[in-house]
């Protein structure tokens, strides 16, 4: 059987596992963003979950802006590394330019320095 080709930039649904302390379970959208060497070669892959908003929806400022079927927020805060099994049909691609926002927001949130 082939191995799926996944790599750092894509979004697929994503069938979250089932864990009360998360916000979100069952299939979502995910961005991938472990490098690709990674995703080639390990059967986890870590990746952001994405949600649609609400109107009056609040975005925060570790959150990402996105448009996919509907207005939707890449939610930072929730990085998660999922068993590569769990991967559905890939969604879309983001540009580079949106890609770069999400790697500031992840050194905001995890207080990176470099």
């Amino acid at each position: 059987m082939s191995q799926k080709i996944i790599k750092r930039g894509d979004i697929y649904w994503v069938d979250l596992p089932d864990n009360n302390s998360r916000s979100l379970k069952e299939l979502h959208p995910c961005l991938v963003i472990s490098n690709d060497r990674q995703n080639n070669a390990s059967p986890l892959i870590t990746t952001i979950p994405i949600t649609s908003l609400k109107d009056g929806d609040k975005i925060y400022s570790f959150q990402v802006e996105i448009t996919l079927q509907k207005k939707s927020v890449i939610l930072i805060d929730q990085i998660q590394t999922i068993d590569r099994d769990m991967f559905k049909g890939k969604i879309t691609e983001i540009e580079d330019s949106l890609l770069e926002q999400v790697e500031r927001k992840i050194h905001f949130v995890l207080s990176l320095k470099n």
